[in-house]
């Protein structure tokens, strides 16, 4: 292996040799050139490491995300209790299920009562299922619920009655797509200019 010393006094040589043949040093470029195709060639291939560790994140994302033969829970919605929380009554079982990756509105907050029958009017008395996340520490179930093929969850943030919950869901592309386009078209609770978050709202009032 060349010494730093060498490969300076072969740069300087070859700049030399290259400047008294052609009239100009054009070597310094070209090797840049074909180390920075090198380094952005081996970027966009599929075993790139960057690429691997983003189509995990992308999974951990899809994760939440299920189709009806993934649902744990399947049953009634029997009772609506605010914009991101419901009961649902199935094989003789009432189960509390808190929407997964959204917050909405507090009880004190702008919006609480129309967040409260936007979940309603999608689900009241309707069979749902629901993909479960976890259990949080109020012991309530956490969970993506369908209807039909359609994401309750996602619909509620993209109709402008949630808020992404990035805290807990933070690499869920689909809700975070879903509330930039609400914020985009001003819908429901970013009608106002400055809405604030539950989260912050209920550090306010601890």
């Amino acid at each position: 292996m060349l010494s730093p010393r060498n490969i300076l006094i072969l740069a300087v040589v070859v700049s030399v040799y290259q400047y008294a043949t052609t009239g100009k040093v054009s070597w310094v470029e070209t090797a840049y050139k074909s180390i920075e195709n090198r380094v952005t060639g081996y970027a966009t291939r599929p075993e790139a490491g960057w690429r691997k560790a983003a189509d995990k994140i992308e999974d951990l994302g899809a994760a939440r995300e299920a189709t009806p033969t993934d649902f744990e829970i399947t049953g009634k919605v029997v009772r609506v209790a605010d914009g991101d929380t419901l009961h649902v009554f199935g094989d003789q079982v009432k189960t509390k299920i808190r929407l997964y990756g959204i917050d909405a509105p507090e009880r004190d907050q702008a919006y609480y009562r129309q967040a409260k029958d936007a979940l309603a009017g999608m689900t009241a008395g309707q069979t749902v299922g629901v993909a479960v996340v976890e259990q949080d520490q109020y012991g309530r179930t956490v969970g993506t619920i369908y209807l039909d093929g359609k994401n309750i969850n996602r619909a509620m943030v993209q109709r402008g009655y949630a808020w992404w919950y990035r805290r807990y869901a933070k690499y869920n592309r689909p809700l975070q797509e879903a509330e930039k386009y609400a914020q985009a078209q001003k819908l429901g609770l970013w009608s106002d200019p400055d809405p604030i978050p539950p989260w912050e709202w209920r550090r306010g009032r601890n």
